[in-house]
């Protein structure tokens, strides 16, 4: 993978992103280490590479190209029977547009969900997941990743190198 781990910490891996490639195979490297039934928050400011590590996860699924759906909210692809869906919640701000969109339809058994701006929803989300923050460095970018409960298993597979590495 392009892109270097900086920091194995508790419950966390820190990635240097050199560039979209190496953001691509970060996802790439989380898609191989994802089980069905996973959700992955995404946080970052605009540009700091949220969806190009989802056009990486997609790809490396076989599940079709990402494309930011921030004027659509939700994008749906499947890979290999099972759904994936991905949100993005930029331009939710009232609380009463999370709750008509009924977030719940979203986490389906058996599928994966990635959500990019989690934070306008900050109760929806289930206790086992991974957290994903991506940051600006210059014209580089860079990664935490954390895995909460059951999806700290997640982050073990990466930081052992049970993933295969782009």
């Amino acid at each position: 993978m392009q892109g270097r781990e900086r920091e194995r910490g508790l419950g966390h891996l820190d990635f240097s992103l050199n560039d979209a490639a190496a953001t691509r195979a970060l996802g790439a490297r989380l898609a191989a280490a994802c089980p069905p039934d996973s959700v992955i928050l995404l946080r970052g400011p605009l540009g700091a590479g949220k969806t190009t590590l989802v056009e990486g996860f997609l790809g490396a699924l076989g599940a079709g190209r990402a494309a930011s759906p921030t004027f659509v909210i939700a994008h749906a692809h499947r890979a290999g029977g099972m759904p994936i869906w991905h949100l993005d919640l930029y331009r939710l701000e009232d609380p009463r547009d999370i709750e008509d969109l009924d977030l719940v339809q979203y986490l389906p058994p058996g599928g994966i969900t990635l959500v990019e701006w989690p934070e306008r929803a900050p109760h929806a989300w289930p206790p086992d997941r991974i957290e994903i923050d991506l940051s600006i460095d210059g014209v580089a970018r860079s990664a935490r990743v954390q895995g909460l409960g059951k999806a700290a298993d997640v982050v073990r597979a990466l930081e052992t190198d049970e993933v295969p590495r782009s």
